[in-house]
């Protein structure tokens, strides 16, 4: 089994050479396949939950092939019943150590929850529940997003996106895992612009 430590070394060596490949030739780093005919055992190291976006796919940017993540994507990286015991899964059942909550920059879903403070904003006709389950998270991001525009308003946008990943990460802290010991949650925000992941505190 790869401890939490181990697996966190294998994110960030992976994502450096991600960003190394986007900075040189701005190609993306193909996922390694296992030999024809061969079947991967499933023994993933990190459970990681991202957002749907399609910019954001895992596997890519931290260089890792199959069986070595345990992905759990939905709009906006939020948490519900089924997210939860698919984490629970992936660590008590598959033995990862590590879950990684993984937000990005310029999240489509906590913008469009920041909207619903602002009579301005054009409606969303979706995404409610999404939404309700982010808004919590975001603190007093809502009112430096009403008094603020242009880029000011773009700095805002990510920091609440940095606010919804911690206060995920605090939940997921939460879950009743069986075998706790080892066991970290971490928080990241990958920058879809120039390829890296900024591991929070």
């Amino acid at each position: 089994m790869i401890s939490a430590q181990d697996a966190m070394e294998r994110l960030k060596s992976g994502n450096a050479g991600f960003v190394a490949a986007v900075q040189s030739d701005g190609e993306s780093v193909r996922i390694e396949t296992p030999d024809p005919g061969e079947v991967p055992s499933q023994k993933p190291h990190t459970v990681i939950l991202s957002c749907a976006d399609s910019r954001v796919p895992p596997e890519v940017i931290f260089q890792q092939g199959c069986g070595q993540l345990f992905v759990q994507r939905v709009a906006g990286h939020v948490i519900d019943e089924h997210m939860r015991e698919s984490i629970l899964f992936g660590c008590d059942g598959l033995g990862s150590r590590l879950v990684l909550v993984l937000g990005h920059r310029d999240c489509g879903a906590v913008k469009a929850t920041l909207a619903l403070s602002d009579p301005e904003a054009d409606e969303i006709p979706f995404l409610d529940r999404v939404r309700q389950l982010i808004q919590p998270g975001l603190g007093d991001v809502q009112e430096a997003y009403l008094q603020s525009s242009g880029s000011a308003r773009t700095e805002v946008i990510n920091d609440a996106v940095a606010c919804h990943v911690r206060a995920t990460v605090e939940e997921v802290k939460k879950f009743n895992f069986v075998e706790p010991d080892g066991l970290q949650v971490v928080g990241a925000v990958f920058d879809i612009a120039s390829g890296e992941v900024i591991f929070l505190d």
